[in-house]
């Protein structure tokens, strides 16, 4: 098939969680299928990366990102809107026209949109078949929810209009996509989907991890996690702030390795921690899996499954994360991880963790099978080459014309 996936994040180097899985679902369709990609760029994002994509696609075009400013003009109008502020302060209506310019170029035999932020693009009307891949709803249902009146009614507005505007962009589709069991089934009763949904979950390439083992020495920490994606960050601040101080009287001396970015974060409480050590960007962060003892993942927020979890497992590092971190993935609590919601089983988990070497070393062993057996990239990508396959041969739709939002 001739396959025109259009991307939200350009997916080169693929260093974050939304870019690993565009690049490695590619790279799996394109053992079989004839891929042309068209994306959006980053501010970290060049335009000379497009030829490292040579191998598994044909990049047809490539644009700017515009990213949501909550005080321009175009968001404040937005609140007079029936889409949500942040479509109407990034459309772009010349990347619209660049879409449709694609389909008549490609003539592909399918539509891949990956995430709102590419779904938004997809004409009315395109002509062929629609496949809305990664579709998440958890995070802002869970928004809805937040502390105080004021805070949880603007959620709750925000939510509205965002739930009728998926609703629309749904109509579009002949099948959409999800991470996980659980953001399926709210897709499912929160929008009322008129086509159908399947999970395709995130993944590891297992042989990526082949050979890397876990130091039996090591003693610090990891939460392989950029602190620029906010849930990232209140993470690691809940972390230090609630469960440091506890863990810090089990184990003095105890230290928490953070890799990824952080430029332009408000690292407060962090950075000045003595027992943090920020990393940066590393280029292979096997190198320092290979250093920690455990991986924690205190998530509060956010939706879908956690590429840094199956990396860790992956890398044979045992995990000790909360309900919401294991959200999405068929994790078994004392099996294949440790989960604690409140800051004192956290510490506790983790100090048990750091003083019984067979405990941790049958955790790693378990959830590396289980990574192996359910999340490697390849079987991951066999799913979603099943949706697209279905949605073509089936016809679900017949299409004409062409619209744009």
């Amino acid at each position: 098939m001739k396959i025109l996936f259009l991307s939200a994040w350009f997916p080169y180097p693929p260093n974050n969680g939304s870019r690993i899985r565009v690049y490695n679902l590619i790279r799996s369709l394109a053992r079989e299928h004839e891929v042309s990609l068209v994306s959006l760029l980053q501010a970290d994002s060049r335009r000379e990366d497009a030829d490292k994509l040579s191998e598994i696609c044909r990049v047809a075009s490539l644009h700017e990102s515009r990213w949501f400013k909550p005080g321009t003009l175009r968001s404040l109008v937005g609140f007079f809107s029936v889409r949500p502020r942040s479509v109407v302060d990034t459309y772009d209506p010349a990347i619209a026209r660049a879409v449709c310019e694609a389909i008549d170029r490609v003539s592909p035999d399918v539509l891949i949109a990956s995430q709102i932020g590419a779904m938004v693009y997809v004409p009315t009307r395109c002509g062929v078949p629609v496949v809305f891949e990664e579709l998440e709803v958890g995070s802002m249902h869970r928004a809805a929810a937040a502390r105080g009146m004021l805070r949880r009614t603007r959620a709750r507005l925000t939510w509205a209009k965002h739930r009728l505007f998926v609703r629309k962009l749904l109509a579009r589709a002949d099948a959409f996509t999800c991470v996980s069991a659980r953001e399926l089934e709210l897709a499912k009763s929160l929008l009322a989907p008129p086509v159908k949904g399947t999970v395709v979950p995130n993944g590891v390439d297992t042989d990526h991890y082949n050979g890397c083992s876990r130091d039996p020495k090591a003693e610090a920490l990891i939460y392989n996690g950029a602190l620029t994606y906010g849930a990232n960050l209140d993470a690691v601040r809940y972390f230090v702030s609630e469960i440091l101080p506890i863990l810090r009287s089990m184990r003095p001396g105890v230290r928490l390795r953070v890799t990824g970015r952080t430029e332009g974060v408000d690292l407060a409480g962090i950075a000045d921690c003595p027992e943090v050590e920020l990393t940066g960007y590393v280029d292979d962060v096997r190198t320092v899996l290979g250093r920690s003892a455990v991986c924690v993942v205190p998530l509060r927020q956010g939706g879908g499954s956690r590429l840094k979890i199956l990396e860790a497992m992956a890398a044979g590092v045992p995990v000790v994360t909360t309900s919401v971190g294991a959200e999405g993935l068929d994790i078994e609590d004392g099996l294949h991880a440790i989960i604690a919601d409140s800051p004192s089983d956290f510490a506790r988990a983790v100090d048990m963790l750091l003083g019984d070497a067979s405990l941790a070393d049958r955790l790693s062993r378990d959830a590396r099978e289980l990574v192996r057996r359910s999340y490697d990239w390849s079987s991951i990508g066999r799913r979603l080459a099943d949706v697209v396959e279905s949605a073509v041969v089936s016809g679900l739709r017949s299409r004409s014309g062409r619209e744009t939002l």
